[in-house]
């Protein structure tokens, strides 16, 4: 199982790309990871039950105050960018989230538990 911390991938960005993104709204839409595999076989009805949102790019936590990315495989565009920009920065941000020093691997032995903040990974 694996954790990317995206509050630490925020922090590594360059301050000009941080401001950039600030106001950036992505498009969220739950089975945008599944079509990304080619798996496309939803009925009209599952694909409306499950409608697209839009989310900011950076969040803020609310408990620490800290800022951290809101991205993933579910963020299809991004909003007020051409669709093939937005993908292509979507992209970069989660190559970037994704990097190891970003990544908390854990490999689970009988016993273990393990907590996170789902806000923030």
């Amino acid at each position: 199982t694996e954790f990317c911390d995206m509050r630490a991938a925020y922090d590594a960005l360059p301050r000009d790309l941080q401001s950039e993104l600030e106001g950036l709204r992505a498009e969220h839409y739950a089975l945008n990871s599944r079509f990304l595999l080619g798996d496309t076989d939803y009925s009209e009805a599952q694909r409306n039950a499950m409608p697209p949102v839009s989310w900011p790019l950076v969040r803020t936590h609310a408990g620490s105050g800290r800022k951290f990315l809101f991205i993933g495989a579910h963020a299809s565009h991004i909003e007020g960018l051409p669709v093939a920009e937005g993908r292509m920065l979507l992209a970069e941000l989660l190559e970037h989230a994704t990097q190891r020093e970003f990544v908390y691997r854990h490999r689970w032995n009988v016993g273990d538990l393990v907590m996170w903040d789902n806000r923030c990974v």
